[in-house]
């Protein structure tokens, strides 16, 4: 899911999150879509099915996450419609959640059982947190040159579009041919937004130009867009050759009448914003940009910690692994005096190259070996597989629900890289992280909204960097001090994360002091610092302080539960609680494990033997 590139030199991709925050202006529906009759629907319902029932109908408002989620035979509908982005729909999206929280506070607590409580107290932070949002829905922006969607929208066409059957390819013909209308909405959102006095910074929207500029000008059969298409459709069986050749006609068509001209008039939009954009610098910068960064940070650590104390978390953090580290560069024999950029140079050297063309089977290896190891702490695993797939980002995308998409690991393999970084990521992202986890969770007869989007990233991200040090623990780096000391480096990342995200969005840091601030402390080369500061100056505020936070709060469940139960506890046990009920809130978690540790220190008295009854075994 979302992730990192490694720190150093040459070699290192940039970072692509594996699945983007759906925004709150990236939503999407049919215009029949009544709200009050979706309303009517839902009231008198059973707690279950309202719940279920209540997220599927805003899940259906986003036709992209539907097709990604592999939720569109279930639900009853076509992939052939992209999300409405248009600013008055997400306004009516926000209201048709504020309404569904008003009809899940109707029912009484005292009459729903343990799973179901939980289920009530999930989906009221989730839906409180989206009514909190919605006074700053404005406040993101609506482009940029990393994330937004006219990056996504490449991403969504080529790894989450199904095309295994003549409908499939209609479809995705069908959406090429509305990528004129929902640019068009971009367009309007980015001007509502100036209107508000909210531009991003002139770099940011002068980059996203400047990308999309290699877009522009080019033909149709030279786009992924259509080569993608055009390889796809060739492993359809049920296609003859002269329907491929219509099919690739009509994409071609589609490309050039909608998709070119819409991003020629984003470009054209951009260019006439960049001059009146502001400098590079943090959130505060918007109007009521501090609480606008208060409540996105609560949003992404699922806690009330202020920006304050996260920014003193991670100087504690980053110092304390510092220590860590350098220790390990005294084991190595390395100058005491030596700038941890220069001796991170020395790891990568040290530890060895791995080829561009062997990159994939050497996470292919990390991670088969990952599941032969794991079952020393878990007695659970997912049954969704996950394969491994080159290319220009590092990241994890989730399996469909469906069944119909395996889980996948994708690695840069552009060219060759050091070998230290490469298990600790695949760990992350992989097994025990990122797949095992979101696999699990999405396999046990939890409620939909645990299933889909992206709430609850302090959880999901905080599993995926506790598992980085889990297998530490469990001895999987004894025999690889480089593979550590690349995991020690990851970790200091995330601490360093919450030093300069709180300190670029509250404490007014400029660009230069977090930039300086990243190399000092982490030891990466500047280039990599800025590219790495310029993300969180644009992505969703508070969303890298959540790595770090859920991590140590899933740490420190596990030290009290040790602590309680001493020899009653049970590490496979452990996870179990952690896992069984998907993603959560962070509070939520805590309560599920106090119960779990009363539970096991208080087991319920045995059942008692009716006299004349035998046992049925032998």
């Amino acid at each position: 899911m979302r992730n990192n590139f490694p720190l150093g030199t040459a070699g290192r991709a940039s970072l692509l999150i594996g699945l983007l925050w759906a925004a709150p202006i990236g939503v999407g529906a049919p215009p029949e879509d009544d709200i009050q009759v979706i309303l009517d629907g839902l009231i008198g319902m059973a707690f279950d099915e309202f719940v279920d029932e209540s997220y599927k109908q805003i899940l259906l408002r986003s036709p992209e996450e539907v097709t990604s989620l592999g939720l569109s035979q279930a639900f009853g509908i076509r992939n052939d419609r992209l999300d409405n982005i248009c600013n008055d729909f997400a306004v009516d999206t926000y209201e048709l959640k504020s309404e569904v929280l008003d009809i899940l506070r109707t029912y009484p607590r005292r009459t729903l059982g343990y799973e179901q409580q939980i289920s009530l107290d999930s989906y009221s932070w989730l839906l409180e947190a989206w009514e909190k949002e919605r006074e700053f829905m404005y406040h993101f922006y609506p482009v940029n040159h990393g994330f937004s969607r006219q990056n996504r929208l490449f991403r969504f066409f080529r790894d989450e579009h199904p095309l295994e059957t003549r409908r499939d390819a209609r479809d995705y013909i069908s959406r090429l041919e509305q990528v004129d209308d929902q640019f068009a909405c971009l367009i309007s959102n980015l001007e509502d937004s100036q209107q508000r006095g909210i531009l991003a910074p002139a770099q940011i929207l002068q980059r996203a130009a400047d990308r999309i500029r290699d877009i522009t000008p080019g033909s149709a059969r030279y786009l992924s867009l259509y080569t993608d298409f055009a390889a796809k459709i060739e492993e359809i069986d049920e296609l003859s050759p002269t329907q491929r050749q219509n099919l690739l006609l009509q994409a071609e068509q589609a490309i050039d009448s909608s998709v070119i001209p819409a991003y020629q008039s984003l470009v054209a939009k951009l260019d006439q914003q960049v001059p009146l954009a502001p400098a590079m610098n943090g959130v505060w910068q918007l109007p009521d940009g501090d609480r606008f960064f208060a409540t996105s940070l609560r949003y992404n650590t699922t806690t009330d910690l202020t920006p304050d104390e996260i920014h003193q978390m991670g100087l504690n953090e980053a110092d304390r692994i510092r220590g860590l580290i350098r220790a390990g560069f005294d084991t190595l024999g390395y100058p005491a005096g030596g700038s941890f950029s220069e001796l991170y140079e020395r790891v990568g050297r040290d530890s060895g190259i791995i080829p561009a063309d062997e990159i994939v089977s050497h996470a292919e290896a990390i991670i088969e070996q990952a599941q032969q190891d794991i079952d020393v702490a878990f007695d659970i695993a997912p049954q969704t597989e996950v394969v491994v797939i080159g290319g220009t980002g590092t990241f994890y995308l989730p399996g469909s629900l469906d069944g119909s998409r395996p889980g996948a690991y994708y690695i840069n393999n552009q060219s060759d890289d050091f070998r230290y970084w490469m298990r600790t990521i695949a760990y992350h992202e992989a097994v025990p992280g990122h797949h095992f986890q979101i696999s699990i969770g999405n396999e046990q007869d939890v409620p939909l909204f645990t299933k889909a989007g992206l709430a609850y990233t302090a959880f999901v991200e905080g599993w995926a960097l506790y598992t980085e040090y889990l297998v530490w623990e469990l001895g999987w780096y004894d025999d690889d001090i480089y593979s550590d000391l690349g995991r020690l480096q990851w970790e200091l990342l995330r601490a360093a994360r919450m030093v300069v995200e709180t300190g670029l969005h509250a404490k007014r840091w400029t660009r230069q002091e977090a930039i300086d601030y990243y190399v000092d402390v982490v030891g990466a080369e500047p280039a990599l610092a800025q590219q790495q500061i310029d993300l969180y100056l644009y992505y969703y505020p508070g969303y890298f302080s959540s790595y770090k936070t859920g991590m140590m709060k899933i740490l420190e469940l596990r030290g009290h539960a040790e602590d309680e139960l001493g020899e009653l506890f049970d590490i496979k046990d452990f996870h179990r609680v952690v896992l069984l009920h998907n993603r959560l809130p962070l509070a939520l978690l805590e309560r599920l494990v106090h119960d779990y540790i009363d539970k096991q220190s208080n087991p319920p008295p045995a059942p008692r033997r009716s006299a004349g009854r035998r046992s049925a075994g032998p």
